[in-house]
């Protein structure tokens, strides 16, 4: 199979907004480390697409009609799932990713006498490839915007729709991207959403997240560390940052209340979310793809560890149904 032509790293920092910034952390990064990182990023784009590429026609494939939000009748809990790049639909167990799904399945089994059901986000997902093309690389940040409208669409509607209903957000690579920049843009929004729907959402699953801040606050499992040094693709390249939805610029506790419900899940070395380590050398970072493809369904302790401990918040939090009928007869 033939690939296009990578295309170079300056060419592809054009596309980031005027202001090239996140944060002011970011600005004081040493040339030597911003060359380090750059020529990362760029050897690390070349890797996947060679390690990732699929089908031409994966790529264009058409995607089956957007699943009506209403035909879910209002649920206990609603787990939503985003896959990652280049899944399908029809490919990714419940639409949204085996990790996510996987997720859904351990949750699902630890909240006993609560309706729950699950649905995906339908939106492209577009392949990480698509960024060696400078004839189809906004394809890939307009496949984040697509995503992030389409989540914040389905929760404006389920949350008026079913005012009592609580929410668990999922998401692996793209997907999480989707999930953690909606969370900022709603908790920025909130009067455009039911009641209290950011304190209806009981738990968000970020797993191998490209948004990952340095220092990121609430919970966090996998091998990975925390630190300064411990910090998502989008952060330490500016082009990454999408069209209309940025990258967060502060750790979730800025902009939510209840950043102990947000749960980051990374394994040491991932090239997506674990950036700095994987990024040592090329051989780093041919390695840290197979970490984020492959990790957390070949050891999947710390995704059931992560769904567990949101299923223990849905428990605290929400009474099942029999349980609120003991309490009114007591």
């Amino acid at each position: 199979m033939r690939f296009p032509r990578l295309t170079s790293f300056t060419a592809l920092l054009r596309m980031v907004r005027p202001d090239r910034s996140f944060t002011p952390e970011r600005q004081s990064l040493s040339r030597r480390r911003r060359r380090r990182v750059a020529a990362g990023v760029g050897a690390g784009l070349a890797l996947y697409g060679a390690v990732v590429a699929m089908p031409a026609d994966a790529a264009t494939r058409t995607a089956p009609e957007p699943q009506m939000t209403t035909v879910l009748p209002c649920q206990d809990v609603m787990f939503i799932g985003v896959r990652g790049s280049g899944e399908t639909p029809e490919g990714s167990l419940y639409g949204m990713g085996p990790e996510s799904a996987l997720a859904w399945q351990q949750y699902r089994m630890e909240i006993p006498g609560h309706s729950a059901a699950a649905m995906s986000i339908d939106y492209p997902s577009t392949p990480v490839t698509t960024l060696a093309s400078p004839y189809s690389s906004q394809d890939f940040f307009r496949s984040i915007d697509t995503g992030v409208t389409k989540l914040e669409a389905v929760l404006a509607e389920r949350s008026v729709t079913c005012p009592t209903e609580h929410y668990v957000l999922s998401g692996k690579s793209q997907g999480s991207i989707v999930v953690h920049r909606a969370m900022a843009d709603m908790a920025a929004h909130p009067t455009a959403y039911g009641h209290g729907l950011m304190d209806r959402i009981d738990g968000v699953l970020a797993i191998a997240d490209p948004d990952r801040l340095p220092d990121e606050t609430g919970h966090l499992y996998g091998t990975t560390a925390t630190g300064p040094d411990h910090y998502g693709i989008s952060y330490a390249a500016p082009f990454m940052a999408g069209n209309r939805y940025r990258p967060t610029t502060s750790t979730v506790d800025t902009f939510w209340d209840h950043p102990d419900r947000w749960h980051t899940i990374c394994n040491v070395g991932d090239s997506v979310c674990d950036f700095t380590v994987s990024s040592a050398s090329p051989a780093s970072m041919l390695h840290g793809f197979d970490v984020h493809m492959n990790s957390y369904l070949s050891d999947p302790t710390a995704v059931r560890q992560a769904a567990s401990d949101v299923a223990a918040q849905t428990r605290s939090r929400t009474m099942a149904p029999e349980q609120a009928a003991q309490a009114s007869r007591a």
